[in-house]
């Protein structure tokens, strides 16, 4: 790729990459040219900062579309200007901006090459960002022994129970292959993910399991007799490998939902009132104290501290799986709600000065934004933030 190509290509990956639709592929890509050198770091950050974008945002806002346009025509010849040319002139001016942002990217990356950043102190920045969350777990195996996962971390483990387990591009992965000692017990493993965090695993009857932060998930390290049951403390994206002899058990404070076959998202956290099955595609069973339901793809189980469901075709099923595509996003979420999901992500503890804002958010915006790049977008609806290491002041 030449030199101009490759600087393109990267301001269209950050475009992308800020508004939440860039591909894993091209993510990994963009990675690697970041960890390329400390001169694209800096690149990088400056381009996505917050503060940046914002003035950027407030400038292409104060633009009178239509006038722009009006004195656009009033350079052109007229003869140049039939019916079959006056198209939609909203459509232009939008890739005009779209192309005129690319070039901007492009011209700061060739002047920043060549500046070299001589004053620059990547350190003491570093230190003032708080970052988005990553690839980051603890697994603990059945004797107790703790294994921390995180990008790029290698693991090759043999259990007694004849399962392998590996962690390799980031993925935690069991595999039974029959070398089972007879009369062995169950072996169970569990998964934590702390703050900041989130990670994939593949059980081993092939399930898939993305695991959000501040969740953990218990499980045996294969599985056998009539059911595969695991248990759930926090937030979980099942996509469950089909086997009608042995249904599939997820095992929570409030409930228990059980499918065969199936793709779906469990929302369980301790700290929140509210259990939440979301089904994206089969059938479930949710199970608790007071009650048993089945719910259809598109639909939802709601459990209350007192076992009582409630079923609602309500809801929006991308937005309850956005944080296992790398997004935030919210549809009318009043700024509790908001923040709580956010302070998980970005390992911030959160506090409210004065009365809780009783204001709404909808919108989405991409998991990889550091905190400052969310907190500028608040802004906008009157909130102040003040930041404190790890703590944030919220006030009206």
């Amino acid at each position: 790729m030449e030199k101009n190509e490759r600087e393109f290509y990267v301001a269209e990956l950050i475009g992308k990459l800020l508004k939440g639709d860039i591909s894993p592929e091209e993510d990994l890509w963009l990675k690697g040219w970041i960890n390329e050198s400390t001169e694209n770091r800096v690149q990088f950050e400056k381009l996505t900062d917050a503060g940046s974008l914002e003035n950027k945002l407030s400038f292409w806002n104060k633009i009178d579309n239509d006038k722009a346009w009006n004195e656009l025509l009033g350079k052109l010849p007229e003869a140049e200007l039939g019916p079959a040319k006056r198209f939609n002139y909203l459509s232009l001016l939008k890739y005009a901006a779209i192309v005129i942002l690319v070039l901007s990217v492009s011209v700061l990356l060739y002047r920043d090459n060549t500046s070299r950043m001589k004053n620059y102190d990547s350190k003491s920045i570093a230190q003032n960002q708080i970052r988005p969350g990553s690839n980051n777990a603890i697994l603990i195996l059945g004797n107790g022994q703790k294994v921390a996962l995180k990008n790029h971390t290698q693991v090759s483990i043999n259990e007694d129970d004849g399962t392998a387990v590996s962690n390799k591009n980031e993925i935690l992965a069991y595999k039974h292959t029959g070398n089972a000692s007879a009369g062995r017990e169950v072996i169970y493993n569990t998964i934590v993910i702390p703050r900041g965090g989130e990670y994939q695993l593949v059980l081993a009857d092939g399930s898939k399991i993305w695991m959000n932060s501040a969740s953990s998930l218990r499980y045996p390290t294969s599985f056998s007799g009539s059911e595969r049951k695991v248990y759930l403390t926090g937030e979980a994206y099942f996509e469950v490998a089909k086997n009608a002899r042995m249904p599939f058990i997820v095992k929570t404070d409030k409930a228990e939902v059980q499918v065969l076959g199936t793709h779906f998202n469990v929302k369980a956290y301790n700290d929140e009132d509210l259990c939440k099955t979301t089904l994206l595609e089969g059938a479930v069973r949710v199970r608790s104290s007071a009650m048993i339901n089945e719910i259809k793809p598109g639909q939802q189980a709601i459990i209350d501290n007192g076992g009582q469901q409630k079923i609602t075709s309500d809801i929006d099923v991308d937005e309850e799986v956005a944080w296992k595509n790398g997004l935030f996003m919210f549809n009318k979420a009043n700024i509790k709600d908001v923040l709580q999901q956010v302070s998980r992500w970005y390992d911030i503890e959160v506090v409210y000065e004065g009365k809780v804002p009783e204001l709404q958010f909808s919108g989405q915006l991409s998991r990889k934004v550091d905190f400052y790049g969310f907190t500028n977008i608040l802004k906008y609806a009157g909130l102040n933030f003040t930041i404190k290491g790890k703590t944030v002041i919220v006030a009206k």
